[in-house]
C-alpha cells in the first residue's frame, strides 16, 4: 500500500519485504528502535544497491514522542585516517575527478555502530538474533528483484562489472537480472549470522571487520588498520526551527540537508518559479559553510536567515516507524551512488560505499579531503512537532535532490493545506548545475512559465519521476490515528500494525 492509517504504528519503507520485517517486530511487541533495525538489515538485503552495512546513515529517534529527548545519531562514513590532504592532492593540485569506484572512493562505514548504539540507549527485550532473522532468511533464500533493482542496475552496470566478486552478486551468471529472477546472497546470510550472534561489533574488531579492511587495502593501502576499530558514531542535537506554528527537528551537520530544509521554509514561497530560485540561493550560500563539524566549527548564522533559523546543534534508502507508545524513528542510510564502490569483502557479501565522492575535488575547502573526516551529506530525516507531539516524521533518498523534495512535502503541508498524502504526490521543483528541473506534473502553464522566466537552462522531467527522490513519511493526526505515506515516484510501501 501506498497509504495505510493505523492507531497501533505504521512502517514506512523503500521495499515491501523490509517494511515487513519492521512489522512483524512492532506486532511481536518491539519498540520502533527495534524495528528500524530489522527495516536497516533486511533492507541492506532486498536494496543492496542502495544502502547496507558497507555504508552509514543517520537516525532521528524522539523517544515516546518527547521534543526534548529528541536526538540524531550520526554514522556517516569517515575517510581513511591516511588522506592527509597533501597524499590526496599532492603539491596542492586539483584531483581530475573524486573517485566513484574502487576501493578509494570508500569511507569507514558507520551503519552497523549506530545500530548497535540504537539499540544499547532504546532496546528493550527483542534479541538481536529475532531482530536479523528476516534478513537472513531473504539473504539465504532469495527474493524476486523488482523495477528499481533492475533500473540501477543496468545504470550502474558499469559499477557492477567494476570487480569480479560484486559482478559475481549482483548479475544472474554474468548477465543482468530479469524481472521476477530470484537474487540470492549467500555470504550475506552468513555476515547477518555473525551478528545476530555476536553484535555489530564483529563488523568492526571481528573478522567481518578484518574482511573489510583486506577488501578496502587489496590494491594498495586506503585504511589504516585501526580505522574501522576507532569508528565512532556520534550523538548530535537536531537543527531546530520555529516555522508556522510548528517546531521543526532536522539533521545538522555534516549533512547539509537539514539547514537546506530549514532555510527554504523560512523564505518559502507558493509559487514554484520563485521557490526554485531561492532553492538555488540556498544551495550557493551552503556550499562554503557546510563541512564536518568535528573537524572545522560550522557556523549557520552567516545565512540569509540565520539569526532566525537554525541553531548548530552538533544510492540512498529512508524509512520511518512509529510504534504505539508514539516514539518516532526517522532514518536514512546509504552506500553513495548505487552499488557504492563496487568493492566487496570477498566472502562476506558486504559492498562497500563511495562516500568520497561527496567530496570536492580541491584543497582547501570545508569539504575537502582530510584524514578521519566524514564527508559532507544530504541525508536529512527530519520530525515536525506540532504542541510538542510529533506531527511528521519523513525523508527521502535523491542525493542533492533531498532537502528540496523534503522542504516541499513540508511546505506543501504548513503552508498549503495539504494532507499528507497530496504533499508527497504534487508536483517538484530543483535545481543543481546551473540547470533547473521541473517535474511533469505542474501544469503547463507552470512550465512554459519556468521556461520563459528562469535565467538558466529548464529541464522538464516526465510525471512522478525517481528524480526527484522517494519520500517516507508519516503524519499523526490529532485523534492519534497514524498515516504512512510512500512516495508514488518509488517501490516504497506503508504498513500498519
Amino acid at each position: 500500500m501506498k497509504v495505510a492509517r493505523s492507531d497501533k504504528g505504521m512502517v514506512v519503507a523503500a521495499h515491501p519485504l523490509a517494511a515487513e520485517a519492521g512489522r512483524e517486530v512492532l506486532a511481536e511487541g518491539g519498540n520502533a528502535v527495534e524495528a528500524a533495525v530489522a527495516v536497516s538489515l533486511a533492507l541492506g538485503v532486498v536494496e543492496p544497491m542502495a544502502s547496507g552495512l558497507g555504508g552509514g546513515g543517520f537516525m532521528m529517534i524522539s523517544p515516546s514522542g518527547a521534543v526534548g529527548r529528541t536526538e540524531v545519531l550520526d554514522a556517516r562514513g569517515k575517510l581513511s585516517s591516511l588522506f592527509a590532504e597533501d597524499y590526496i592532492y599532492p603539491k596542492k593540485v586539483m584531483l581530475p575527478w573524486v573517485p566513484k569506484i574502487g576501493p578509494m572512493s570508500a569511507t569507514v562505514p558507520g551503519l552497523g555502530r549506530m545500530l548497535g548504539l540504537a539499540l544499547q540507549k532504546y532496546g528493550r527485550k527483542i534479541p538481536l538474533q529475532r531482530l536479523a532473522k528476516r534478513a537472513i532468511n531473504l539473504a539465504s533464500d532469495g527474493f524476486e528483484v523488482g523495477e528499481v533493482y533492475l533500473y540501477c542496475s543496468s545504470l550502474f552496470e558499469s559499477t557492477v562489472r567494476s570487480t569480479p566478486e560484486c559482478a559475481r552478486i549482483f548479475t544472474n551468471n554474468g548477465v543482468r537480472f530479469k524481472p521476477g529472477e530470484r537474487l540470492v546472497q549467500k555470504d550475506l546470510a552468513r555476515t547477518l549470522r555473525l551478528v545476530a550472534d555476536r553484535g555489530f561489533e564483529v563488523c568492526y574488531t571481528g573478522e567481518v571487520g578484518l574482511a573489510l579492511t583486506r577488501a578496502a587495502n587489496s590494491t594498495g593501502p586506503v585504511w589504516g588498520r585501526d580505522d574501522l576499530t576507532k569508528y565512532e558514531v556520534k550523538v548530535r542535537a537536531p537543527l531546530w526551527a520555529d516555522i508556522a506554528g510548528h517546531r521543526i527537528a532536522t539533521t545538522p551537520p555534516p549533512s547539509r540537508g537539514g539547514a537546506g530544509i530549514l532555510q527554504t521554509l523560512l523564505r518559502y514561497d507558493k509559487d514554484p518559479i520563485k521557490l526554485v530560485k531561492t532553492i538555488r540561493t540556498i544551495f550557493r550560500e551552503l556550499d562554503p559553510l557546510i563541512s564536518d563539524p568535528d573537524v572545522r566549527p560550522v557556523d549557520l548564522s552567516k545565512l540569509v536567515e540565520g539569526p532566525k533559523g537554525p541553531a548548530v546543534g552538533g544510492g540512498t534508502s529512508h524509512f520511518c516507524v512509529v510504534d504505539g507508545e508514539g516514539t518516532v524513528v526517522s532514518v536514512s542510510q546509504t552506500i553513495g551512488h548505487f552499488f557504492g564502490s563496487g568493492v566487496v569483502a570477498q566472502g562476506y557479501g558486504i559492498l562497500l560505499n563511495d562516500d568520497i565522492s561527496d567530496m570536492e575535488r580541491f584543497p582547501g575547502h570545508p569539504n575537502s579531503i582530510g584524514p578521519g573526516k566524514r564527508s559532507v551529506a544530504n541525508m536529512a530525516p527530519t520530525i515536525v512537532f506540532k504542541n510538542g507531539k510529533p506531527r511528521i516524521a519523513l525523508g527521502t533518498p535523491g542525493s542533492v535532490r533531498i532537502f528540496p523534495a523534503l522542504a516541499q512535502v513540508i511546505g506543501n503541508m504548513l503552508f498549503q493545506g495539504m494532507d499528507l498524502e497530496r504533499a508527497v504526490a504534487a508536483g517538484r521543483v530543483h535545481w543543481e548545475d546551473n540547470r533547473f528541473f521541473i517535474e511533469g506534473d505542474f501544469d503547463d502553464a507552470t512550465r512554459a512559465r519556468a521556461k520563459q522566466t528562469l535565467d538558466q537552462p529548464v529541464t522538464e522531467r516526465r510525471k512522478q519521476d525517481l528524480f526527484f527522490g522517494g519520500v517516507h513519511a508519516v503524519e499523526i493526526l490529532e485523534d492519534g490515528t497514524i498515516v504512512g505515506v510512500a512516495d508514488p515516484r518509488r517501490d516504497g510501501v506503508a504498513i500498519p500494525l
